[in-house]
Order: structure tokens, then sequence, then C-alpha cells
């Protein structure tokens, strides 16, 4: 099967997840061995309604009348003609950025509503540098070594200035949301390292270093607003049959072990999602994967094996989102799903060559 175009977000070891651009990362990824795929995005929150992924019903207001609308149906195309996203005021709650192709195919934002805004020709690659935020009103993008993250509903802007002026090979990324949409972590790649995490609380634009111990990086915020942390001396010790993730602020500790297989080896790349009190992280066992579900206690509470067809995104509400990749991805299409042990539901039906960022999505 060809691989899924984000497949490098789930598989970049500490070095390749530290390049500044996607494109960098997957030439990167490409020199090392083949590796099981996984999908385009990082940890994905869709911003669920009723039950649905949300298209509501509604007549654009005329300044928004120029937007390309598509049918409010699971399908996406991405449209012949679309406007450029509007450099001020509010557009509507985002529900997906994709591009229908790596590196040559425009990249669009989809409103909830189905409208579709162009966010340029050839942007850098979506996945880990785009980013929503979970409830869909903030709009995150890499801009001249900042970055710019913009409210769509109401229209104002806040940007992450680059320390000491940045340099040409410096960028930020979306590291992690809270589930509340009101704090972003951004981390700062320069010279192929992250150098320092920012955090911006939202919707007030106020932003301040995240001040760590040494080989410390933050995976996840929690409900309280504290980062979670890992220590990546970890990552030396491959296979994991085991990782500890460490509260910022107290301290206190969270083990997540694995049952039948190992959360990371020289083929498999540690991932780590927090979606409020839950964490969620990735177990291989040969060919299979298997999502697994823990509490901030390091409980297990739920295993969900997925079939050779199914990559993993990230949760939903009431499931955990995932994408099938077609044989023929040139002509088929891709299709994401929300799985639970009760069944599943279809979200969402794209390009089969797509790379996709659905709410939450960042680089965890």
């Amino acid at each position: 099967m060809n691989q899924p175009l984000g497949e490098a977000y789930h598989h970049l070891d500490r070095d390749a997840r530290d390049y500044a651009d996607a494109d960098k990362a997957l030439v990167t990824l490409r020199t090392r061995r083949t590796r099981r795929a996984l999908i385009a995005g990082s940890a994905a929150l869709m911003m669920v309604v009723g039950g649905f992924a949300a298209f509501q019903q509604r007549l654009p207001d005329p300044s928004e009348a120029a937007a390309t609308v598509a049918s409010p149906t699971h399908a996406v195309e991405p449209p012949a003609e679309a406007p450029a996203l509007p450099s001020t005021g509010p557009v509507g709650k985002g529900a997906m950025v994709y591009t229908a192709c790596h590196s040559t195919c425009p990249t669009f934002l989809l409103l909830a509503d189905g409208r579709q805004y162009l966010l340029g020709e050839r942007t850098v690659n979506p996945p880990g540098n785009i980013t929503l935020s979970p409830d869909g009103r903030w709009l995150g993008q890499p801009v001249s070594g900042g970055y710019e993250v913009r409210d769509l509903l109401a229209g104002g802007v806040h940007r992450l200035e680059p320390p000491g002026g940045g340099d040409t090979d410096s960028a930020y990324s979306p590291w992690a949301w809270s589930a509340d949409s009101r704090r972003l972590i951004a981390g700062y790649h320069a010279s192929g390292n992250v150098s320092s995490y920012v955090t911006l609380e939202l919707p007030s634009g106020r932003a301040g270093e995240l001040d760590l111990p040494p080989r410390q990086e933050p995976v996840g915020l929690l409900p309280s607003g504290d980062p979670l942390l890992l220590d990546q001396s970890q990552y030396g010790e491959l296979p994991l049959e085991r990782v500890t993730l460490k509260h910022a602020s107290t301290g206190r500790t969270v083990t997540l072990t694995s049952g039948a297989g190992v959360l990371a080896d020289t083929d498999h790349g540690l991932w780590i999602q927090v979606n409020g009190e839950r964490v969620f992280t990735l177990e291989y066992s040969g060919d299979r994967t298997t999502v697994l579900e823990f509490d901030l206690t390091g409980k297990q509470v739920a295993r969900l094996p997925l079939p050779a067809d199914q990559f993993p995104v990230g949760p939903v509400g009431g499931g955990y989102a995932v994408i099938r990749v077609p044989q023929d991805q040139i002509n088929g299409r891709q299709k994401l799903e929300s799985v639970s042990p009760s069944g599943s539901r279809t979200l969402f039906d794209v390009p089969g060559q797509a790379a996709v960022v659905l709410p939450g999505g960042a680089r965890h």
C-alpha cells in the first residue's frame, strides 16, 4: 500500500520531529527503513455536534458571499476556484485544513458550514505546521519565522515573534492544545532543533516562554492547564513497553504500560495524545496497531485494535478518529471515521492523497 502523506508525524523520532518544516522531515523519513504507515495529521480532536461533524446550514453574510460553498455532506473536494481567506474579520468555525496532494496542491480551510477558503497555493505541509483549535475557533499558521493564531469567529490575530529576531532556518510549529482551546504550546525550531517552547493564552493573546527542565518535552496539556512532560532520555531505552510522563507543576507521574506489544521501537515512534483527562498512545505488535486509552492515574481504560486498513488520527467525541487509505491513492478516496467498541461513523471523505489537519491537530 502507498503510504499516507502525513505519516511523518507519527513516525519521526526525536531528530526528525525537530525539523523546522515538514518537507525536511519527510526527506529524512524517506532515508530510513520503510515503516508501517500512519495517518495524515497529529493529535486530532474533531469538532462534533450531535454525534456528527458539524455542517450547519445557513446563508453566508454579504461579506462572506464570495466563499466557495461545498455541499454539506461527508465528501470534501478541492474547489476549482476559492477566495483567499480574508486577512481580517470573522469567517466562521473551522472544520478541517487540507491539501489534496503533497507539494503541488493548494491548501484550503474548510469551515463547519461547508465553505472553503484558500490558505495558499504551496504552503508548508499542513500536518504539524498549520493547526485548528479543538473548538474550531482558532487557526494557526507559520509566517516569516513567527507564528500567527487567528480568531476565525471574532477576527483578531495574535502573533508569536521568533526569539532574538530568528534566522532563515527557524520556525514555530504547534505542539499541543488544551481541550478547552484556551491554551496552545508552540515549539520553536532553530537549525534542526527545538530550542524552546512558548505558551499562548487565548483569547487574551498573552504569551510566555515555557520554562522546562533539560530534556523535558511537553506532550499535552491537562485540564488544569499544566503541561504533561516526557523525559526524552526514555528514547534511548528502545524498545519501550512503558513510558512515564510527569505533571510539570507537581512532579506527579503517570506511567503508561503496553499489554501485548511495545509503545516504541526502531520501526515505530512513540506517540502521545492528551484529551482532557484521557491520555492516548499506540501499541505495536507485529503489523497490528492498537490504540490504548488511559486515565490520569495511568490506568488503562480502553483498547482499540485497528484493522490493517485503518490508521490512527486521534480522539473525537464518543470515539477515536481513524483514516482508511485506498490501495489506489491517486484515484481512490480516504475515509475519516470515528470508531469505538460499539461501532463506527463517517466523519469525512477526502481525496486519496490528501494531507489533513482536524481541530486540535498539532504535533501532539
